[in-house]
């Protein structure tokens, strides 16, 4: 299953760039479906990488990221992401972020590739693209936000409100 979604932010390509690619690891920072995130041990696949991946407490539970690509000059990130609670018929999660200069802002897209085994993927997979279109236009609703304002959105403030949030941050801390 693959899925993408696509913003316009008003906010400088640069900007936008800092916050998915450079500062990859604090999407805990802006990203309210993200109660925590962290760099993650090990050496980067990619050289140019500013970390290995990192280590997520959501509201799905914990998730390690993978960073397997990054290039700084395109303004793209792709990570594989795996958590404890992922099903078994789960046999894969990527994600990419492709920025590009759009007037004076910039166009954000996020594809969400998904490799369901069968038969999950027929049985489960109408109602699983749609749970992950929300969390996808809830992500990037999120990032343009956090560009624009340089503040989280109100969803963002609502969930570290939250006691999971809470409890997430004392758990990484």
């Amino acid at each position: 299953m693959e899925l993408t979604i696509t913003r316009t932010i008003d906010a400088p390509l640069d900007k936008v760039w800092d916050i998915v690619g450079p500062n990859y690891t604090s999407a805990g920072d802006w990203a309210s479906s993200v109660y925590v995130s962290g760099a993650r041990a090990g050496t980067p696949k990619v050289a140019s990488a500013p970390a290995a991946g990192r280590v997520c407490e959501t509201s799905l539970g914990p998730f390690t990221e993978t960073i397997e690509a990054y290039d700084a000059d395109r303004h793209t990130v792709s990570y594989s992401a795996g958590g404890e609670k992922m099903p078994g018929f789960m046999k894969g999660l990527r994600n990419t972020w492709n920025l590009t200069q759009s007037g004076n802002g910039t166009k954000a897209s996020m594809t969400l590739r998904a490799d369901i085994a069968f038969p999950m993927n027929i049985l489960m997979g109408w109602m699983m693209k749609m749970q992950f279109k929300k969390a996808l236009n809830e992500t990037i609703d999120d990032l343009k936000v956090y560009a624009e304002t340089g503040r989280p959105s109100p969803r963002k403030v609502k969930v570290d409100a939250s006691k999971k949030a809470i409890a997430a941050r004392h758990s990484m801390a």
